[in-house]
């Protein structure tokens, strides 16, 4: 019988939500050992992403709305977690309340303050024990790691963490049924995403390379290759070259058919944004482009292996091997 129920409420943004993955398979993988079958966990999002948190087989995942809100303060659960400061969550309600306090969200308190999702500040009290062990030995980011702040604050040890915590190349994989759908594309085909910063024009601009340099690397890939080029994102700006191997997906998909769109592709080739952590986590070789620092020491995707980075590339003359690399290994597809 459950007698706890223990929310968590993921972050904002698609890459935020994919960088806080290995913590949650960390906790699954903690009770699953340690503890007693009476604590229900269940991650809360207000990203509409249900579908392929689903299909990971974590924990249950629910939509954050007002019915959400309203039915927390009727069966409050016994404690929730709230992994970013927004004021997306107020009005969600749990007997106790873990969250980071901030100055300038001044309607936001919680029970119980967080200083573990200010790593990597010395203030956040992380231990440097479980830093090491996440940082050197299985490579996750400074984002990636200040998450399991919240094993530790659940009672677990660095200890039990340390001994228990399994992570590699097949970790956090999809129940079939996820891509149980007919490819979007008969043919082979690459994914290029030339937006960042949720399709928004103006904001973030500076995070964007050059359409037409990525629409050189569409041509590169087609010319010698043959494949189709496969344009994803919420903008359908600017007007695409009339090429009957450019298809517009721009728009077009919600995130579970962009995950489909992605996963029968040969990989992903886009600038640093949802989509790139998206494609990584179904295990897509992917080429990004960056230009902030911070986001390739901080939030370079789970499986870094399989991203080529660039930072400030000028040419797409820069980014030719890379794609000849990513095409050559990608292998055909296969389609069941």
């Amino acid at each position: 019988m459950i007698n706890k129920k223990v929310d968590i409420v993921l972050p904002n943004r698609i890459g935020d939500i994919i960088l806080t993955l290995p913590a949650m398979l960390c906790l699954k993988q903690l009770d699953a050992k340690f503890a007693s079958d009476d604590i229900a966990y269940r991650m809360l999002t207000h990203v509409p992403m249900i579908r392929i948190l689903d299909a990971l087989n974590l924990f249950n995942v629910s939509q954050i709305n007002i019915y959400l809100k309203i039915k927390s303060w009727i069966n409050p659960a016994e404690k929730v977690f709230f992994l970013s400061t927004t004021n997306k969550n107020l009005g969600f309600h749990a007997k106790t309340t873990y969250g980071l306090q901030t100055i300038n969200k001044k309607l936001l308190r919680y029970s119980v303050n967080m200083p573990y999702l200010l790593y990597p500040e010395p203030s956040s009290g992380m231990p440097q024990e479980l830093v090491i062990f996440l940082r050197d030995e299985l490579h996750f980011t400074k984002f990636a790691i200040k998450h399991f702040g919240l094993c530790l604050e659940l009672g677990y040890t660095v200890e039990q963490i340390r001994k228990t915590f399994q992570f590699d190349s097949s970790s956090l994989s999809f129940d079939d049924n996820l891509f149980d759908c007919t490819p979007p594309i008969a043919e082979d085909y690459l994914v290029f995403c030339m937006e960042a910063a949720s399709g928004r024009k103006k904001h973030n601009s500076d995070r964007r390379w050059k359409e037409e340099h990525f629409i050189d690397l569409a041509e590169k890939a087609h010319k010698e290759y043959g494949l189709i080029i496969a344009f994803m994102g919420l903008n359908d700006q600017p007007e695409l070259p009339d090429k009957p191997y450019f298809k517009d997906f721009r728009g077009k998909l919600d995130l579970t058919q962009g995950a489909q769109l992605l996963h029968y592709s040969r990989g992903y080739v886009g600038n640093d944004t949802g989509p790139l952590h998206l494609a990584n986590l179904l295990k897509k070789r992917s080429i990004g482009m960056y230009f902030r620092e911070v986001a390739v020491t901080d939030y370079y995707p789970v499986f870094p292996s399989l991203n080529k980075v660039f930072y400030k590339p000028e040419h797409p003359e820069e980014i030719y091997s890379a794609l000849d690399e990513l095409i050559r290994n990608s292998g055909s597809r296969e389609i069941r």
